[in-house]
């Protein structure tokens, strides 16, 4: 019987023994496995922080090599209208360290403290026109240099430093808002928050309930005023995004068989258009219309003038009348006025505050949606 429990005894030993160098050299496989997975992921993180640019292909359709995001800190914007889709986009400004006077001029001015706090310590010198000093540009160390067009490089020429081009032939003002925000986000690498895209969706949304319902022959007639002052008088033709906003929002562009952008016009041609609505893009205050004012241009006699629908475009983030980051709204603003009782004034104001929520982290009151609709209420 003993002998029998000193082989059992034996035997559990031998088991434990066997088993005990099992488990080690299970263990010191495992552990050489561990060694080599952290080794490659060590190397695979070596050559992640080597690789510190990328290529993207800019709205002109060249290749640009960009530093990634996270290494891009200092920022040239000469485009004005780029800044307000940068805002848009990347919301914090502390990065710029350049931009174009005229992107500054163009913000209203009762906002510009909030969506560009720093705006005073941003170089604006180192433009003359367009063309900038390589030597101030070099001087603020840029990681990249937003542009829209060719005329916008130069002074460029020996600046190495990747320029991206915004370049766009469209005259599409959601096409083309959409597509330089979206090259904004991708250059800054920005994946949350709403696109421009997704805010002119929620836009048409609202605004083709009113418009679907709208007969052609119950459209009504409009023209947009590009300037008028006392050299010149010229409205938009056809084809440019004054027409294309006149159409998008339910009117017919009585100038639409006119060439070019800014095409010279008489009153006597604006008598026999007599439009049922004016936009003023540039040059005088609507009051000065509505007030029959202007020296040597009787505005009474159009139907415009009659109903009081003679507006001034709103001017936020850029005037209202050129395509920019504030365009969804100017959709659903010139659908309110084209067609008054459609969209109430009081949904407009709360829809806008929230865009302005969403868009740029800017919060307005009461006042400063006044502010921008009516920019005459500034000066």
């Amino acid at each position: 019987m003993k002998r029998k429990q000193y082989i059992i005894v034996g035997l559990l030993l031998i088991s434990m023994f066997f088993t005990s160098c099992g488990e080690k050299e299970i263990k010191n496989i495992e552990e050489k496995e561990i060694q080599k997975i952290e080794v490659a992921n060590q190397d695979n993180n070596d050559q992640l922080e080597e690789i510190k640019e990328r290529t993207i292909v800019d709205l002109s359709g060249k290749e640009v090599i960009i530093p990634n995001a996270n290494e891009i800190n200092n920022v040239i914007i000469i485009s004005p209208p780029l800044l307000a889709t940068y805002i848009g986009a990347v919301k914090d400004t502390s990065k710029l360290v350049g931009v174009h006077p005229g992107a500054i001029k163009n913000i209203n001015p009762d906002i510009l403290n909030q969506v560009v706090p720093n705006w005073k310590d941003i170089n604006t010198s180192f433009l003359k026109g367009f063309t900038s000093n390589a030597e101030e540009v070099l001087k603020m160390n840029p990681d990249i240099i937003l542009v829209y067009g060719d005329f916008q490089k130069e002074g460029l020429e020996n600046v190495e430093v990747p320029i991206v081009d915004f370049y766009l032939k469209d005259t599409k003002n959601e096409s083309w808002s959409v597509r330089v925000d979206e090259l904004m986000r991708d250059i800054f690498e920005i994946k949350e928050g709403k696109t421009l895209q997704d805010e002119w969706n929620s836009a048409k949304e609202i605004t083709s309930k009113v418009l679907n319902n709208i007969k052609d022959s119950d459209k009504k007639t409009a023209i947009m005023i590009k300037n008028n002052n006392a050299e010149s008088f010229t409205v938009r033709g056809g084809n440019y995004y004054g027409d294309d906003w006149l159409k998008i929002t339910g009117l017919i562009n009585k100038a639409k068989d006119l060439e070019g952008d800014s095409a010279q016009v008489t009153m006597e041609q604006v008598y026999n258009w007599n439009p049922d609505i004016v936009y003023d893009f540039y040059g005088m205050d609507a009051s000065a219309y509505l007030d029959n004012s202007i020296e040597g241009k009787d505005w009474s006699l159009t139907k415009a003038f009659e109903t009081k629908s003679i507006y001034d475009m709103p001017h936020g983030m850029f005037n209202w009348g050129a395509p920019n980051t504030d365009s969804p709204l100017t959709l659903i603003w010139m659908t309110m006025k084209n067609y008054p009782g459609t969209i109430e004034e009081s949904f407009f104001n709360e829809y806008m505050k929230e865009f302005y929520s969403r868009q740029y982290n800017v919060e307005l009151n009461d006042d400063l949606v006044e502010k921008i609709l009516d920019p005459t209420k500034g000066k």
